[in-house]
């Protein structure tokens, strides 16, 4: 049985995975060079789209 753990994104994470999707990388393609899975990258991504996009209307 596989124990699941939450491991933290740093911002230096964050930064890599926006680097790699706009260069056109799939969401496997990324979970494969981090280190984590498919499903932790695509959620991260839209969290950080949506925060950034938040942070540009509330301003």
């Amino acid at each position: 049985m596989q124990i699941r753990t939450y491991k933290h994104w740093t911002t230096k994470e964050d930064f890599k995975l926006i680097t790699l999707r706009d260069k056109g990388k799939k969401y496997r393609e990324i979970a494969n060079i981090m280190e984590r899975s498919p499903l932790s990258v695509e959620k991260r991504y839209r969290k950080i789209k949506y925060l950034n996009m938040y942070d540009a209307v509330s301003q």
